[in-house]
């Protein structure tokens, strides 16, 4: 994963220029990094993480408010349905799926777009075209395309009809309608929010094919506390006469997805395993077991879709062996954050942003399963962090068997603005964390947040484990710069360090090893 920019391409041939033209290229460069960094406040300044869970509540409103949003564009419902979308939503693996199929029809040639949630540092990840981030310079311009008009029209509402600001979520999601149907795409992959029944990705009319990824227990204060439940908002995105696909699933999950599909008038089918293509066993760009559900997914919905486009029929492309561009779609695929290892000189790093129980004990199976292989026996550390929304009692509790040697609780943000007041300590306000998660947080919540952390751990430890006395040291971190920092000083042998349960704790570790120059 890169995040490079321009200006330091341009850097590599600075020794032909004038010494003019390299005052001037850094000039530019500065004016562009400027009027990112105010666009990102004026984004971060729509809503909170917690606003935009509660909007979900608000039901059909928020897809209504999309409406109005898009139109204040000059975006209508029929230029959104000539992007040829794939709609996908589930509890795990949503981004992966979405990966995998994007990177297949990208080999076979088409513009892609990728709307993806949430991201690791910065926003300009979610809107993707053909794989590759909206330069800052570009995202800048079509934020104020998109916020600008949307504000007037605000401004200009009356009680009587009335139009809200958009959420964060609700805002991104009308961007990249707008986006997507400036950039002329052949493809849409646009990954779900929360839900489904009701997420603002949901105005969608007729996609092409709806994939369900796995479901599990996730945002149960919004979607409900029970599988079914789940499973009746994520089916919310199934449309009549469009082909529907999903994976293997719990019997009452299965069962009312089944019935949303016939309540729907849409046909549902199961991905076959990837074992069940003649040219299996074949390699995969991203590592765990569970990317062959995501992957079988993936290959059905791209057969869909090429079916529904009309270039090849689907009968045909189940009779033959993968093609060369299905293979090298999904060998090539990246995702970063998601079963990914890193390697330093100090450390290798298990890198997962697992955040559901199921996830964090698939994430376990794979870290172990690493972990077996190593020739030498090493220290094992867990660096761990969970959402206010999420239990840390419930996500380490598959953990627990792993044997860690150390236990490291660090919030997910690299650096602390010095202050005279900790009751005033702000996350970093540079370019070097999530540009959501450091807007919505403040020091003084987090001490309270990783005691939690502890007082979960300890009480596990003492409840599961059985027969073992030592329990493994617990070192508490503000920042992931420190937590590296104590990482790297070990004087032991080098550690194995699974980093889970937070996309932003996985993120601001990338985003530092990155300045570090590791190869990512």
């Amino acid at each position: 994963m890169k995040f490079f920019s321009s200006f330091k391409f341009d850097l590599i041939s600075c020794r032909f220029f004038t010494a003019f033209q390299i005052r001037k290229l850094a000039t530019n460069h500065k004016t562009i990094l400027s009027q990112y960094e105010e666009a990102i406040s004026t984004l971060n300044s729509l809503q909170t993480n917690q606003t935009a869970l509660a909007s979900n509540k608000r039901g059909g409103k928020s897809m209504n408010d999309v409406f109005r949003y898009l139109s204040c564009l000059n975006i209508q419902l029929d230029q959104i349905d000539q992007l040829n979308i794939i709609h996908v939503a589930g509890t795990k693996g949503k981004g992966s799926t979405c990966a995998f199929t994007e990177s297949i029809l990208r080999q076979y040639g088409y513009k892609t777009g990728f709307y993806s949630s949430p991201h690791l540092i910065e926003v300009r990840e979610r809107i993707r075209i053909n794989g590759e981030l909206l330069s800052k310079e570009k995202f800048v311009d079509y934020f104020w395309q998109c916020y600008n008009p949307i504000r007037d029209a605000v401004q200009q509402s009356n009680d009587q009809d009335s139009l809200p600001m958009p959420f964060y979520f609700s805002f991104l999601t009308t961007m990249m309608f707008y986006v997507f149907v400036q950039e002329k795409l052949d493809v849409a992959i646009i990954e779900v929010g929360i839900g489904g029944e009701h997420d603002c990705t949901n105005i969608i009319k007729t996609p092409v094919v709806c994939g369900i990824t796995s479901l599990g227990l996730d945002h149960v204060s919004i979607l409900g506390n029970t599988i079914d439940k789940i499973a009746w908002q994520k089916a919310g995105i199934f449309k009549k006469g469009v082909p529907a696909v999903t994976v293997p699933q719990v019997s009452e999950a299965m069962q009312v997805v089944v019935e949303r599909a016939e309540e729907k008038g849409c046909t549902l089918t199961i991905a076959p395993r990837l074992d069940d293509y003649p040219n299996y066993p074949f390699h995969l760009g991203l590592n765990g077991e569970v990317q062959e559900t995501n992957a079988a997914l993936a290959i059905q919905l791209a057969f869909h879709w090429l079916n529904a486009r009309g270039d090849q029929s689907y009968e045909k492309l189940m009779a033959a062996p993968l093609s060369t561009q299905v293979l090298q779609g999904l060998a090539t695929c990246r995702w970063s954050g998601r079963n990914e290892i890193v390697e330093t000189n100090s450390a290798t790093y298990y890198l997962d942003g697992a955040h559901t129980i199921e996830s964090i004990d698939q994430c376990k199976t794979w870290f172990m399963n690493c972990t077996l292989k190593q020739e030498t026996s090493t220290r094992n550390i867990l660096l761990f962090y969970c959402s206010n929304d999420r239990k840390p009692e419930i996500l380490l509790q598959p953990l627990m068997t792993c044997k860690f040697d150390c236990i490291a609780f660090c919030s997910p943000t690299t650096f602390i603005s010095t202050v005279s007041n900790v009751s005033d300590l702000q996350t970093d306000s540079t370019k070097t964390s999530n540009d959501q998660w450091r807007a919505t947080k403040t020091m003084s919540d987090e001490i309270g947040r990783l005691s939690l952390h502890v007082a979960a751990f300890e009480k596990l430890w003492l409840s599961t484990i059985e027969n073992q006395t030592n329990m493994p040291s617990i070192h508490c971190f503000h920042t992931v710069t420190q937590a590296i920092a104590w990482i790297d000083e070990s004087k032991l042998s080098k550690p194995s360090v699974l980093v889970t349960g937070s996309l932003y704790l996985v993120g601001a570790l990338l985003k530092l090893l990155e300045e570090a120059h590791v190869e990512i």
